[in-house]
This record gives C-alpha cells, structure tokens and sequence, in this order.
C-alpha cells in the first residue's frame, strides 16, 4: 500500500490538483489529508458559537471542492472543528457535513495520524534541515504525543522530524527530550514495526508533514510494503505562487 499524506490545504483548489497529480504520478494507492482541508473565515478573536454566522462567513462555499474532498481519507484538523461549532446543522449543506464528519485520529499499517493541534509546541528557535515555512522549527511537547513507533501529524506548517526515548522518563517523573532528527527531502525514513502495546514502545518518531499549500508544498510518500517514509516537495513558480495568493 502506498500513501500520500499532506495537511493543511486550508480550501486551496489548485494546491489539491498539484498534490493529487503528484501524487498519481508517484504510483500512490490513497491520499490522507492529516486536517485542516478546509479554512474558516471566523477570525479565532471573534469564533462565538452561540452567534448565527452565514455560511458563507464561515466557510467559501465550494460544492466542487466538498465534492472533491469526499474521495480524500480525512482527518479532522482544527479549522474542521470551528466550522462545526459555527455552523448548525440546518444550514450546513449535506456536501459539507459529510467532509466535516472525520476522525480525529486514524492508523494506518503501524503510522498514526492525527493533525497535531491536540499537541502543544514549544519554539526550539533552530534550523530544521527540511523546507519550512517558518523560520524557527516548533517541538512537539512530549508528554501529549502517542506512545506510538511513528505519529504523523500537521498543524505546523514545518516539515521536520522528532525522535522521543520513553525509556529515558520511565525511572522518574522526568518528561523525555525531544530530539530533531536530522536528514534531507527525498531521503527514506525507515517505519519502525508496531509489534506490541503503547506501554511497550521505547522510541517515537514524530513526522511532521508540512503545508499543502505556499510556493513549496510539501507531502509524504508512505509505502508500507518497503516499510519508508519519504518527503516530498511541489515547487512552483514565483509567479504561480503570487497568483495563487
């Protein structure tokens, strides 16, 4: 089975047309969208859900992308949850409901993903080694990552990866460190098997994905027959990028 996972689309159209057609020519056999496929218009100072918002003040109202989206495996991000809680039920069309009903958490052949937003990130204030787009790399905070071999997520917008050793926590009450692991795009990250409970698990790799949108977009190719992870970058012209802005 090969995958392609990618978060944080925030309703751009044209950034899904490049991600799928990357993603065909890659070989791959489903796409994951790790949260946040859609934008809310709310600005967060103002999100009240005991106010009637329009639909269109929530959400641009896009059937064709609803549409779209529906054949994408999805996870719930962020931006899906305040659209949610904005919106009531009579006046969220059928298209839209249906893309907004996904987990918040999904596994996939020993990978977790989730989007990251149940994660809290500390500023490291560090280079990554991979394409971000900030300009100081955020750590997730160990204590609310899954004991899980690999945790893919998104929420960021940074394509980096975390390495956590439970082992170093479990004499005491010292919370482990979190290591970034360093390496470049396109280079395979070998997937640790899932052999046994969460309690059993003495090393945690967190992936993070990286923004589906912005003049580099950013994926990952999971295959699980090889057992690999693999970054991948969309690299668009200036002038692509401005007109999508």
């Amino acid at each position: 089975m090969r995958y392609a996972l990618f978060a944080d689309l925030h309703g751009r159209p044209r950034a899904l047309d490049r991600i799928m057609a990357a993603a065909e020519q890659a070989g791959v056999d489903e796409l994951v969208c790790l949260g946040d496929y859609l934008e809310a218009n709310v600005p967060r100072r103002l999100h009240d859900p005991d106010r009637y918002w329009p639909l269109p003040a929530v959400v641009d109202p896009d059937p064709s992308l609803w549409g779209r989206l529906a054949a994408v495996r999805r996870i719930r991000g962020n931006q899906e949850e305040r659209i949610r809680e904005l919106l009531r039920p009579e006046q969220t069309p059928p298209e839209l409901a249906a893309i907004l009903d996904a987990p918040a958490r999904e596994q996939l052949h020993g990978v977790l993903a989730l989007h990251g937003h149940q994660i809290r990130w500390t500023l490291a204030g560090g280079p990554t080694g991979y394409p971000s787009a900030a300009a100081e790399l955020l750590l997730p905070v160990a204590a609310d990552v899954p004991r899980r071999p690999v945790v893919v997520v998104g929420h960021t917008h940074q394509s980096a990866v975390f390495e956590i050793h439970w082992s170093v926590a479990m004499s005491g009450s010292v919370e482990p460190r979190v290591r970034v692991v360093a390496g470049q795009p396109g280079a395979a990250l070998p997937v640790p098997s899932d052999t046994g409970p969460s309690d059993a698990v003495r090393r945690t790799l967190v992936v993070n994905v990286g923004s589906a949108h912005g003049r580099t977009q950013s994926w990952l190719y999971y295959d699980t027959d090889r057992g690999e992870i693999c970054f991948r970058t969309i690299a668009r012209a200036r002038k692509e990028s401005e007109r999508a802005r």
